[in-house]
């Protein structure tokens, strides 16, 4: 299923094997300038199709599903079409569901909790570069990179080297790794979006790491939050 639209609109589309959410999700677009569901996916495997043929510039992408898991198309589409945006849009937040979207190459992670207006801010955040996790999934993976007592022999990571960041940039490198989005970490630290962007980019580059998850499990490996 498929609809023209205008040049410079950005493309949607909806991954999930419930009619409804789908039909919901639409009837909101519908009303959001600047946006267009080109498309339609009740599993992974139609997924892949409809991203080949249709080229839409995000995928909201629900994991459980039949046929094909969302997990498996995002790897699928990623390697094809790297451009391609996907943001995981999930009812649960288990580990394995978690870990494997982002081990698979999705550009962010949230819960079908999330606000209208917020779902609308991570979108653009992602068709930007940028990254993004849930507030709860960003404590969720934090605990999956701390290190246990139970853990045995097993090598210490080398200490990042404090002197290579400065004390406003591991401040934005900690809320990255909480999870917050840029113009999150603007507000909070009274400096335009702009500046934040720019420092992200001066972290990504200093920490040698392709985008905002590396960074936060980098900083949650650290001990940083």
């Amino acid at each position: 299923m498929s609809e023209s639209v205008e040049q410079n609109t950005v493309k949607i589309l909806l991954v999930d094997d419930h009619a409804l959410i789908r039909r919901g999700m639409k009837g909101q677009f519908t009303l959001q300038p600047g946006f267009s569901v080109v498309g339609e996916a009740c599993n992974g495997a139609q997924a892949i199709e409809l991203a080949a043929q249709l080229q839409p510039d995000v995928i909201l992408m629900d994991i459980d599903m039949p046929v094909m898991d969302g997990i498996t198309a995002t790897q699928r589409i990623k390697s094809d079409r790297p451009t391609i945006r996907i943001l995981a849009v999930s009812a649960f937040d288990s580990d394995t569901q978690v870990m494997g979207m982002l081990a698979a190459g999705a550009d962010g992670y949230c819960l079908k909790t999330i606000e209208w207006e917020q779902l609308i801010a991570v979108i653009q955040l992602i068709l930007q570069g940028g990254a993004y996790l849930d507030p709860q999934i960003a404590q969720k993976v934090s605990r999956m990179f701390k290190p246990t007592l139970l853990t045995p022999e097993v090598p210490e990571p080398e200490p990042l080297q404090q002197p290579l960041l400065s004390p406003r940039e591991l401040e934005i490198l900690k809320l990255i790794a909480k999870g917050h989005s840029n113009q999150e970490i603007a507000n909070q630290l009274y400096l335009s979006l702009g500046t934040i962007k720019s420092y992200v980019r001066m972290l990504l580059n200093k920490l040698s790491v392709d985008d905002r998850v590396q960074a936060a499990a980098l900083a949650v490996r650290e001990g940083l939050i």
